[in-house]
């Protein structure tokens, strides 16, 4: 049990947290240079995609060299655009560099003890909950879900690749109840056991599978309408999301939604101080500032995306940033 202070601690922590929620903050650096970093996108893009459809059949036939060829390509890519140094507003991009860190979260450690990784992961839907992240998350998929009602009288099929414990699918099920099936997926079990414990507290039907979100073929044929990436594509190197963004086209019927958040200098100050206060303990804090340094930019997404292997070419690519820090990425896949 908490003692009176630190419940005192957690409610002053909330309340400021749903403050600034509602303030609807925006990084001037993150503002300041997304034109740069969109014309960076853009020479990136012309010079890679003539390589990037060369090896996009092999990568389709699952050919190990062709899969490593790709992803080291798309790294590069991706390296020359975060490099970019235009002639004017040329040092904040050299800041906004420094704010880049790959570096492994405790959480992605096996050895990582299991009662720390269910208090990090409960503190984490619980912050998600007070900064209405999980809200803005069914905000973006719901254009998909009633477009999917509209075509059919049969439940709505979702798919949450990557799911980790199943946050996001669990949310979305108690939001939206029998107008759903949702399924949840992660290619590690143990994440899957605790988000099956969670559903099965809170009196919610969602399915949790073991699933390579890298190679989606077996999906092909279960009529998903849609399928989710929620808060991992940072765990991701830039081919293997790019990888997963063309699986997930090619199996969802009406759409695809990819969503985390952006690296940010602001969050970085923000959430920092918030997360050592509100969690309590080194692994929340360490894999807050960790993740918040590994994370997309919108226009970085946006690149993946163009270069996704197996695209359909009806598809329609949408990326833009929903509050309270997140960059997204949405694709329609019907062709009807």
């Amino acid at each position: 049990m908490s003692s009176p202070l630190t419940h005192t601690l957690d409610s002053n922590l909330e309340r400021l947290a749903r403050f600034l929620a509602r303030t609807r903050l925006r990084d001037p650096l993150r503002w300041k240079l997304a034109r740069h970093r969109d014309d960076a996108r853009r020479a990136v893009l012309a010079e890679t995609l003539p390589a990037v459809r060369k090896l996009a059949p092999g990568v389709l036939q699952r050919e190990p060299a062709a899969i490593a060829a790709y992803d080291e390509l798309v790294a590069r890519a991706m390296s020359k655009m975060r490099a970019y140094r235009p002639r004017e507003d040329g040092w904040l991009m050299a800041l906004d560099r420094l704010l880049y860190a790959d570096r492994p979260e405790l959480l992605d450690d096996p050895d990582f003890p299991e009662h720390l990784r269910v208090r990090v992961l409960d503190r984490l839907d619980k912050l998600n909950d007070l900064l209405g992240i999980y809200d803005a998350f069914v905000t973006l998929t719901v254009p998909f879900i009633d477009e999917a009602r509209a075509d059919s009288t049969r439940k709505v099929r979702v798919h949450d690749l990557a799911s980790g414990h199943g946050g996001f699918a669990l949310v979305l099920k108690e939001r939206l109840g029998e107008a759903v099936e949702v399924v949840a997926s992660d290619i590690k079990d143990e994440y899957l056991e605790l988000g099956r414990a969670a559903a099965k507290l809170r009196g919610l039907d969602v399915g949790f599978v073991v699933q390579d979100a890298l190679s989606l073929d077996d999906l092909a044929d279960q009529n998903f309408d849609i399928l989710t990436c929620t808060q991992t594509l940072h765990h991701f190197a830039p081919g293997m999301v790019a990888r997963m963004i063309g699986e997930a086209a090619r199996v969802a019927r009406k759409g695809v939604v990819f969503v985390d958040a952006e690296r940010s200098l602001m969050a970085l100050a923000v959430l920092g101080p918030f997360a050592a206060l509100y969690g309590r303990s080194y692994a929340f804090f360490h894999d807050t500032v960790t993740s918040l340094r590994r994370m997309y930019y919108e226009e970085e997404l946006a690149l993946l995306a163009d270069l996704a292997p197996g695209l359909p070419e009806s598809a329609r690519i949408e990326t833009g940033f929903a509050f309270p820090g997140h960059a997204y990425l949405r694709i329609a896949t019907a062709t009807d």
